[in-house]
């Protein structure tokens, strides 16, 4: 390596530079920069005066892919390594460049129950993966995609491979008779099941034919203890929930129950849409992360966002509604994975149907009840109209569970005191 192309390497590290950027920095002659960029991995972006140089690891980028609705595969561009972890995707004469991994890839990633289900048949053959995928770095994370990403959330795809995978992903119909098999050989024979959708619930994916599902299911009806009742109760208010967040005029995720051995919860995948297509989504988790680093609460990032002019005014009331909501029916589990945004072109295209929306305070811990004493909240950081609306959706609500069939009658007693405390708050309106 030559003391120029050294020192022209040491300039483009960390950033990308123009000719003369790169002669200023180095002291190198414009016509020497000229003539040893030739001699380089570097790639152009831009056109005239605006041209940048660009340092690569490697002049054989990765293709990146998307399947639109139809369920048709395009190519959305070329990804590039850098050097110090920094990532490059050519457009044509567009370019994006990213600190680390794009960050709509991390949403791909597996993640909760079925994720480590996934993850512990692919590590037994796959030694550059562990099962801890929030460790990952950011070449475990391309490694992944690039090998086992031909469905995962969303509708990113990278690496011809992948590609080819995809636009040939057969899907086996099933429907409710196939449920109590599928869930007795998940609980019996984990790693003999696989996806990559994230959660903790336990949960299988399938297509019925109709539509992409998530299935979350409960403990056995045989089951009559406590901690298997109360599960059983949740899942119908995920379910009620959703379904009040809908009949008010929300977006909710579309959800439908199904009693036979247990109670399954079925959950439309709005991420796909009939037998092929799918959409791109990004959790809030990771928006932030790009472009705000906040990690507070949704509507702190929402604002943040919103000033940022990366989400529209809509989208802030529609998360004001949807955090407001969550607070008063006992939602104690609103990280910012539970909220996401539709992509199309890479670009946030308003949020998806709101999803995970329970009350989780009184879920159960370690085999143990929690029945915690709560009162209405008197506080919550969002407009005046939001509160407002997810107020009266949340009596709504609990008077939907108070008077459900599938709900225990020690659950209808535990939530009381709370349900009569929202009832208050809204006569003080």
């Amino acid at each position: 390596m030559t003391h120029n192309e050294e020192l022209i390497r040491h300039a483009l590290k960390y950033e990308n530079l123009s000719s003369s950027a790169i002669a200023k920095m180095t002291g190198v002659s414009q016509p020497t920069v000229s003539r040893t960029l030739k001699k380089m991995p570097v790639i152009k972006l831009g056109g005239g005066r605006g041209t940048l140089f660009a340092l690569v690891e490697t002049n054989a980028p990765k293709s990146l892919y998307e399947i639109n609705k139809a369920g048709l595969v395009s190519q959305l561009g070329y990804l590039y390594r850098q050097p110090e972890g920094r990532m490059l995707l050519v457009q044509g004469t567009e370019y994006l460049a990213y600190e680390g991994v794009p960050f709509y890839f991390y949403d791909a990633v597996p993640s909760g129950f079925l994720g480590s289900i996934h993850l512990k048949n692919i590590v037994e053959r796959d030694a550059r993966l562990t099962t801890k995928s929030q460790d990952w770095s950011g070449l475990q994370v391309l490694h992944y995609m690039e090998n086992y990403g031909d469905d995962l959330a969303g509708n990113l795809v990278l690496g011809s491979r992948m590609a080819e995978q995809a636009s040939a992903k057969k899907y086996l119909n099933k429907g409710r008779a196939d449920y109590a098999t599928i869930a007795g050989s998940i609980n019996k024979i984990p790693e003999n099941m696989g996806s990559s959708i994230a959660g903790e619930q336990p949960k299988f994916t399938l297509y019925n034919g109709k539509d992409h599902l998530i299935v979350k299911y409960s403990p056995l009806l045989s089951e009559s203890n406590p901690v298997a009742t109360r599960h059983r109760d949740l899942m119908v208010c995920e379910h009620l929930a959703l379904e009040t967040l809908r009949s008010n005029g929300m977006d909710g995720s579309e959800t439908d129950l199904h009693l036979s051995d247990r109670v399954y919860l079925e959950v439309k995948r709005f991420d796909r849409i009939g037998l092929h297509g799918r959409r791109g989504v990004a959790s809030l988790k990771y928006i932030d992360a790009e472009y705000s680093g906040l990690n507070g609460t949704w509507p702190e990032i929402a604002q943040d966002l919103f000033r940022q002019d990366v989400i529209s005014e809509k989208d802030v009331y529609d998360i004001e509604v949807a955090y407001a909501f969550g607070k008063y029916i006992a939602n104690s589990d609103m990280h910012n994975g539970n909220f996401s945004f539709f992509m199309e072109d890479l670009t946030l295209s308003g949020a998806t149907p709101i999803y995970d929306m329970l009350p989780m305070a009184f879920m159960p811990v370690q085999g143990e009840l929690r029945n915690p004493e709560l009162m209405a909240p008197k506080f919550i950081d969002v407009s005046n109209e939001a509160r407002t609306n997810a107020l009266s959706m949340a009596i709504q609500f609990w008077a939907r569970v108070a008077e459900h069939d599938l709900i225990s009658q020690d659950f209808k007693k535990t939530i009381t005191p709370f349900f009569e405390s929202l009832v208050e708050l809204s006569n003080l309106e």
